[in-house]
């Protein structure tokens, strides 16, 4: 009986073990690898789950995270949505959050973002030129950029300080400060929780980027759950 019992004890004990670990493996800690706003931002649309990245063009971990960022959204299911925010803390993002607006209110975002993205980080374009300690948007370049990728150039230039993207930049720069931005890319999910390579759970690693996706999607089942 005795000669029985050991096995058995030592079987329950690694099962109970492997259980735990199957379960630690999947979990993620609020402060470690995600944080709760303190203050829930409203969503655009309640009957989806909104993840909103908030970047910068000129931002190089923005441009490496896009790929992967793609792929994802490629499989996220239909009660998700993903949306984006440029981020401004400095006058050369104003310029690049305008351009993104501009891209937005003419329906070419899908056309323009890569070679916006491009243009930055592989040829070195500001599309900005300086002014004292501010900068004017370069809308010579601009437009140029957008003829050069089949779409009206000219209307984009005329676009980059209408009212319109005025107010889009507005409120792009008081839903960053909702968020407590505190750096490009980062991730919100459902308007309640940011999620940043700079949280001790995520800082430092060479996947940091593809963690903050498995966090995405950790917290969007846990909102899943949550909504019933």
């Amino acid at each position: 009986m005795r000669a029985v019992a050991a096995p058995l004890t030592l079987l329950l004990t690694l099962l109970f073990s492997l259980a735990a670990c199957a379960q630690d493996s999947g979990q993620f800690k609020e402060g470690q690898h995600y944080q709760v706003l303190p203050q829930a931002v409203p969503q655009k649309d309640d009957n989806r789950i909104e993840v909103t990245e908030l970047f910068w063009y000129g931002c190089g971990h923005c441009y490496h995270f896009e790929p992967a960022l793609k792929r994802w959204k490629k499989e996220i299911p239909a009660d998700v949505a993903l949306l984006k925010i440029p981020a401004i803390w400095q006058p050369v993002m104003e310029v690049h959050a305008r351009m993104y607006y501009v891209a937005d209110a003419m329906g070419v975002l899908d056309t323009m973002h890569t070679p916006i993205f491009n243009a930055i980080n592989k040829q070195r374009k500001m599309f900005a030129t300086r002014n004292g300690r501010e900068w004017d948007p370069d809308l010579k370049a601009i437009e140029e950029l957008f003829n050069a990728n089949g779409t009206d150039g000219a209307k984009a230039a005329k676009l980059m300080n209408s009212f319109a993207i005025n107010s889009k930049v507005k409120q792009g720069m008081a839903n960053q400060r909702a968020y407590q931005l505190s750096g490009t890319p980062e991730v919100v999910v459902a308007g309640k929780y940011r999620i940043s390579t700079s949280l001790p759970g995520l800082k430092g690693k060479s996947n940091g980027q593809e963690l903050m996706l498995e966090v995405a999607n950790y917290l969007i089942e846990k909102e899943r759950a949550e909504r019933g």
